[in-house]
């Protein structure tokens, strides 16, 4: 146990523990001598007097458990925190991904958003110069377009333009993978919701040992299958991919073969037979607007929903801690994926989507909502989708989605050019 303990302290891989890893260690260990001065702790460790601890000295904590007031479980907890924090801290910046797809949606238009959303930007000087000077040179990674405008009609009714969109699907993930592996972390601007699901395959697909939670963010829970769908748009099926679920139990639909293979696919497009994430691991904020099958997945599994009414009667800074508490507590996952539809906003200040929905978040809510998240050292990707200019007629939700990517990029600059980042950046 302290042998791993000591790996996963020595950022630098040094052979050595410093004065400020050894202050990691004291910080994370949360129990009431948590406040005992790592310099003490240093001295009395440091058996040759050199300023360092090597390992045979670090293997001596375990005889001052009792000075530390530290258990065996309090070791193990101060590992799995080690662990959670070295699965992200190599990232050293943040990169655009750009799924350019609006066939999963119901209204075309939504891959249009992207370009509208980087023009917007490169016209507002501050929220230009912070993006450039934390997305590496605006360093883009983008997949083939795939518009609903120069695609023929679909051949596939339970799951509209699904070979398509496996295609798009494909590459997304192989971008988000490979951003992951560059130690940088995607900022994934997405047309429609349906390619959310290669986003977590990405992650999966680059963190093949990592137990990944995700927020999702949406008016709307994005979990239905081929065989439950009423409408056959894909952006309503990320989530069932992902979890690899086909909820047969609610079928409404006999999907025609082609549509069962590529669905199963894509169910692995992560890699591995088991399903990508786990329903313990997916918590929803601002979803109000399921169908009798979704309900039914809801329920049987007992996934958590933060209403937007919860959001107000909580606090929107304590509605996301409570996110991250359940992501720690219940399912004690090491990665996150933060995933925001803009239709999680207020039908009367979100008409620029293809399926608004009344009762959903105001700006600010959704501000001060995704800080806390965005500030989570866990969370290694950040999703935002479903910005249909064609729906925007008076600009609203352009300038709102505007106001959420720069509060999201105030964050990201926080956590990548703090101090302790940098050094761990380093190693």
């Amino acid at each position: 146990m302290l042998r791993d303990l000591f790996q996963l302290v020595d950022t630098d891989g040094s052979g050595w523990l410093s004065h400020d890893e050894l202050s990691l260690i004291v910080s994370l260990l949360g129990t009431p001598e948590a406040s005992i001065d790592s310099q003490e702790l240093l001295e009395r460790l440091d058996r040759d007097g050199n300023g360092r601890i090597r390992v045979d000295e670090f293997l001596t904590l375990l005889e001052d458990h009792n000075r530390l007031n530290c258990s065996l479980a309090d070791l193990k907890r101060l590992k799995k925190s080690l662990v959670q924090i070295s699965s992200t801290a190599g990232l050293s910046g943040v990169s655009l991904v750009e799924v350019d797809c609006d066939l999963g949606a119901g209204k075309p238009g939504a891959g249009s958003g992207i370009e509208m959303f980087k023009s917007a930007v490169k016209h507002q000087q501050d929220l230009q110069k912070m993006s450039a000077g934390l997305i590496a040179e605006i360093r883009e990674g983008k997949t083939p377009s795939a518009h609903a405008a120069t695609t023929g009609k679909s051949t596939t009714p339970h799951a509209r333009h699904i070979k398509t969109i496996a295609g798009v699907m494909q590459d997304a993930a192989n971008l988000v993978c490979s951003t992951l592996q560059q130690q940088s972390s995607p900022i994934v601007l997405a047309g429609d919701h349906s390619t959310a699901a290669s986003t977590i395959a990405g992650i999966r697909r680059a963190h093949p040992q990592s137990r990944l939670g995700v927020i999702w963010i949406d008016a709307h829970a994005d979990i239905h299958s081929p065989f439950t769908t009423p409408s056959g748009n894909m952006h309503g099926m990320p989530l069932a991919i992902a979890c690899g679920h086909d909820n047969l139990s609610e079928a409404i639909n006999d999907p025609e073969p082609v549509t069962r293979q590529l669905w199963k696919d894509l169910q692995q497009l992560h890699g591995f037979e088991s399903a990508a994430i786990d329903f313990r691991d997916l918590i929803y904020v601002g979803v109000r607007d399921t169908e009798a099958a979704e309900d039914v997945t809801l329920a049987s599994h007992s996934i958590p929903v933060i209403s937007t009414e919860q959001v107000r009667r909580k606090g929107a800074i304590q509605a996301a801690n409570h996110c991250l508490s359940c992501l720690s507590h219940l399912a004690d996952v090491d990665l996150i994926d933060v995933t925001f539809d803009v239709d999680a906003m207020d039908s009367t200040i979100c008409k620029g989507t293809g399926t608004p929905v009344p009762g959903g978040l105001w700006a600010h809510e959704a501000i001060l909502l995704l800080r806390p998240l965005l500030s989570d050292p866990r969370v290694c990707c950040w999703e935002i989708c479903e910005i249909n200019p064609y729906l925007d007629e008076l600009n609203t939700l352009a300038e709102l989605s505007l106001g959420i990517f720069r509060a999201g990029l105030e964050v990201l600059g926080e956590r990548f050019s703090s101090p302790s980042s940098s050094s761990s950046h380093a190693s």
